[in-house]
């Protein structure tokens, strides 16, 4: 993919008002464990999400595992962009 999915969400996570990080974020941190990723700010990354890649999430892809890391949450736009049929040439925006 032209673009790193995992660093569109760093830079999100660390410009949202809505999440909040107690200490350094890694790829693996449970999110929702820590407090980062509450139901309201789950509907705001998937708003954004939707919006970057263009991708649609369906309520089964917004199960809490899906979303729990930057990596499970890549792996979940990587699956929507690949349906898409966008595969490794781009993002769709």
């Amino acid at each position: 993919m032209s673009e790193d999915i995992r660093a569109v969400l760093r830079e999100y996570i660390a410009g949202s008002s809505i999440l909040r990080s107690p200490g350094p974020l890694t790829d693996s941190t449970p999110m929702a464990a820590y407090g980062i990723l509450d139901s309201i700010a789950v509907l705001e990354l998937v708003l954004f999400l939707e919006t970057r890649f263009g991708v649609e999430f369906t309520s089964r892809d917004l199960d809490r595992r899906r979303l729990e890391t930057i990596e499970t949450i890549e792996s979940l736009v990587r699956k929507k962009l690949t349906e898409k049929g966008v595969g490794q040439e781009g993002t769709g925006t």
